[in-house]
């Protein structure tokens, strides 16, 4: 399978395309300090599957951003990830916040 996760930044928005799961999310990991620079939205409309350690990097990247007093916020949220963020109790981090 060529699962593969691309991204790009559009003024403060960082927008995540393929697939964010275990076996793709660690070169994202790796740039974290360059892409989260000055970003304060990521859309993840563009992301075809997201696994439960991908939503874990959301929360991580959500989490990073309040230390630095910026308020992240997720747009296109599928109803696939809306699900899973709710199997996890998430909504008020992800979704509301």
């Amino acid at each position: 399978m060529n699962e593969s996760l691309s991204w790009e930044k559009t003024g403060q928005i960082l927008i995540l395309k393929g697939i964010l799961d275990r076996d793709t999310l660690l070169p994202l990991w790796q740039q974290k300090e360059k892409l989260m620079a000055d970003i304060d939205c990521i859309n993840v409309s563009q992301l075809e599957h997201v696994d439960s350690t991908g939503l874990a990097l959301l929360v991580r990247f959500k989490h990073h951003m309040q230390k630095e007093g910026v308020k992240l916020l997720f747009s296109g949220v599928s109803e696939r990830l809306s699900t899973l963020i709710t199997l996890y109790d998430l909504q008020e981090i992800i979704i509301d916040s």
